[in-house]
């Protein structure tokens, strides 16, 4: 997954109350690093980086943000943030937390879709923070193990969703008649080539409906969710294997926040 222009899926941040166990379940079972950073308004905001990787690929707040109980959102970047908050309400999205200073020194705000699905607006600080580097054209050569590879959302009014992630960020859609399961469209989101995401119809779906979850990249998705299980993760779905020969599973965390961990089939190519 690259990280690219707005419109991009470019962050994931987990909201909880306790960051040790949530340290502790990706750590032992995607080999996840952690920094801490200190934010203006006081609290703990910690990083998160996949086992080797040159840069972080999400967040950790402690105490969540706004009041807002154990969970995750995705963050799309942004190129003004006022702006995105206004247009995205006009398309009747919800304002959670409104736009403010974000941990790094840029500009971000917490938002529901009409679906009341969480994610976030994020606008990249005019100066990184020292030692920040800067962020990758696009992913180069095999995504590494551990590392944010795909994004999905589940959405029981696929079409309503579909239309308004393409009026909130340019996303287009291809029907991936590969995943027998389900109705399933791959986002292809602005510069992008091969889409890094996907829109799930969960509409005939028992339980969960609406969710926006981050995809974690495992060499052995069957093996990575017994392990899961072992460490209190309960399986929703999967692992279950395209026709093309991806395979992929759901889980929540021992404290209910929902992720995905695939695998990318041996002869795609991986750049």
């Amino acid at each position: 997954m690259g990280f690219m222009g707005p419109g991009s899926v470019v962050w994931f941040e987990i909201d909880t109350a306790d960051p040790k166990a949530v340290k502790d379940f990706y750590g032992s079972l995607l080999g996840w690093s952690f920094q801490t950073v200190p934010t203006a308004d006081g609290r703990t905001y910690t990083l998160i980086s996949a086992d080797g990787a040159p840069l972080p690929m999400g967040g950790m707040w402690e105490p969540a943000p706004g009041g807002q109980g154990e969970g995750v959102s995705l963050a799309v970047r942004s190129a003004d943030v006022d702006a995105d908050v206004a247009h995205l309400k006009d398309l009747g999205a919800t304002v959670v937390l409104a736009a403010g200073p974000a941990a790094d020194g840029g500009r971000s705000a917490r938002l529901k879709d009409p679906q009341g699905t969480a994610f976030s607006v994020w606008q990249a600080p005019e100066q990184p923070p020292a030692g920040a580097g800067t962020l990758p054209k696009a992913a180069a050569g095999a995504p590494l193990p551990g590392s944010l590879g795909w994004f999905e959302i589940g959405t029981a009014d696929l079409e309503a969703s579909k239309t308004f992630y393409a009026d909130a960020f340019a996303w287009t859609y291809v029907h991936d008649t590969g995943v027998a399961t389900r109705t399933y469209f791959a986002a292809i989101t602005p510069g992008d080539q091969r889409g890094s995401g996907g829109l799930a119809d969960t509409g005939q779906a028992t339980g969960v409906k609406d969710y926006a979850a981050p995809q974690f990249v495992t060499p052995d998705v069957p093996a990575a969710v017994a392990t899961a299980k072992k460490l209190g993760a309960r399986v929703e779905a999967g692992p279950e294997t395209t026709a093309y020969g991806l395979t992929f599973a759901r889980l929540t965390d021992p404290r209910g926040i929902r992720f995905l961990l695939f695998s990318l089939p041996p002869q795609v190519p991986q750049s």
